[in-house]
């Protein structure tokens, strides 16, 4: 009677190798759920860091048509790349050689802009209109490195991932 109390004792010691597979598949289900959320967490946080950054852009613009607001008031800062996403260009006024008009100096503070964000803010697209004293700055990009921009993000059906903001400021 002994003999077979010890051996039943000993067949009930360790694990099968069935259970060690087992467990093996569920430490690796667990691990590439793991994996799964850190990509998704580096993926969320680059997003953020360009919108925050087109935020301080935006905030950057702003400033630059505020502290001209006869140009503004006179659309001379009225601007869009919605449609092709385009870097404006123009004379560059801050060569002292060079003699600008008030519209030439806007559309040379929206190109220095512009050529200062962009290497930041992927596929950056932005819109400046001035109406009734009223100015709507509108950008949009592409949050997901998806490698196209949008000129609207409503229209982004794609699911790409671009993110737009706007603001509206009164220039008097």
């Amino acid at each position: 009677m002994q003999l077979r109390q010890q051996l039943t004792a000993h067949k009930q010691q360790g694990f099968t190798l069935i259970e060690l597979l087992i467990a093996v598949v569920i430490v690796a289900i667990g691990l590439l759920g793991h994996a799964a959320l850190q990509i998704q967490s580096v993926n969320t946080a680059q997003q953020a860091r360009f919108a925050q950054t087109a935020n301080i852009a935006m905030l950057d613009l702003v400033q630059r048509f505020s502290a001209l607001p006869a140009s503004t008031v006179n659309n001379e800062f009225n601007a869009s790349n919605l449609a092709d996403g385009a870097a404006p260009s123009s004379l560059n006024c801050a060569l002292s050689t060079v003699s600008c008009t008030r519209a030439q100096f806007a559309a040379y503070e929206i190109s220095d802009w512009f050529a200062t964000v962009s290497p930041y803010i992927p596929q950056l697209r932005f819109s400046l209109n001035h109406s009734n004293n009223l100015v709507t700055v509108q950008m949009t990009w592409d949050a997901n490195l998806s490698g196209s921009g949008v000129a609207n993000c409503n229209a982004d059906a794609s699911g790409n991932g671009h993110q737009c903001s706007e603001v509206a400021v009164w220039v008097r």
